[in-house]
């Protein structure tokens, strides 16, 4: 019996395009890919007389993409912008040395005349200067951020769009999705509540390590932000967003960064065991507790910080 082992390994459809047009996506289907492998085979072993063989595929991250679901909350998001410059922002701009002073009013004379590209200059040329001032002990931090929230207010007073609002998560972009920030792998990421509310902010994700490169300011589609919700007041529950596609190789390479631990895990799985007799055993690695759902057409799981809530058929 001959076996053979290819290398050919199966594609995964991560933007839903089903095109040959980007890296994150495949134009074939399971079925094309087999025959055309099959085919391919069978042609060249009748050729050359040699007894079909058995064909092994490397498709593990194929087969194991779908498995898994990584659930983390949004606990905070920056403010919606102000078009109103607040008395401190006033305050510490009249602390401006006389060279970023001359820079400021020759950006607002260029923003009232409409003059957006003379602007930008001008805008640019205040930020450089103040940031060479702060390195050399001048001006504070408090100072930058003036700056920079004059620019941003007089840029939308002009007609520029706002830009997206930086959402906080609860997780370690560098432990949970190693292959986003290693190389640039796209997931699919929805928010998994309130869908029957259409998202009105645009956001991008940013984790709670020490490092700007924990964040996540591509998504599927080609587009810089997230649709996203309002966060709830304070005192109600979280907002949650689902990371799909992630079951190959993204818990495993992780590891462990800075002080965090590894993400809780809830473990679905069909079981014939001796904890569930035909039906469905959901596990939790945090509280070690089993629940079972006899159920024949699947099991729901609610999951909250790691601990099974609720399951439901």
């Amino acid at each position: 019996l001959l076996s053979l082992f290819l290398i050919i390994g199966l594609g995964i459809d991560y933007d839903g395009t089903h095109s040959a047009q980007t890296d994150m996506s495949v134009a074939y289907s399971l079925e094309e890919y087999v025959a055309a492998v099959v085919a391919g085979v069978g042609r060249v072993c009748d050729r050359k007389g040699v007894q079909h063989p058995v064909i092994c595929s490397e498709s593990g991250r194929a087969v194991v993409s779908h498995h898994s679901v990584l659930i983390f909350e949004a606990f905070s998001a920056t403010a919606p912008a102000s078009n109103m410059m607040d008395p401190a922002t006033a305050y510490l701009l009249d602390e401006l040395t006389d060279d970023c002073r001359s820079d400021y009013r020759n950006l607002m004379v260029s923003a009232v005349r409409g003059d957006f590209d003379t602007y930008g200059l001008y805008a640019d040329q205040l930020k450089r200067h103040c940031a060479e001032q702060f390195k050399e002990g001048v001006l504070g931090l408090e100072h930058l951020a003036a700056v920079d929230g004059l620019c941003e207010i007089v840029a939308r007073g002009m007609g520029a769009a706002e830009g997206p609002r930086r959402y906080h998560i609860n997780l370690s972009v560098f432990t949970s999705l190693p292959d986003m920030w290693a190389i640039e792998q796209l997931f699919p990421i929805i928010p998994i509540q309130r869908l029957q509310e259409r998202p009105a902010v645009d956001g991008v994700l940013s984790d709670l390590t020490c490092d700007s490169d924990g964040k996540v300011d591509q998504f599927i589609g080609g587009r810089s932000s997230l649709p996203l919700h309002e966060l709830p007041t304070h005192g109600t529950r979280g907002y949650y967003l689902g990371m799909f596609l992630g079951g190959a190789y993204q818990e495993a390479l992780g590891g462990l960064h800075n002080l965090f631990g590894g993400p809780s895990v809830v473990r679905v799985s069909q079981s014939d065991g001796p904890h569930c007799e035909r039906g469905f055993m959901v596990w939790s690695r945090e509280d070690k507790s089993i629940s079972c759902s006899k159920s024949s057409h699947g099991v729901q799981v609610e999951v909250w910080f790691g601990q099974v809530l609720q399951v439901w058929d």
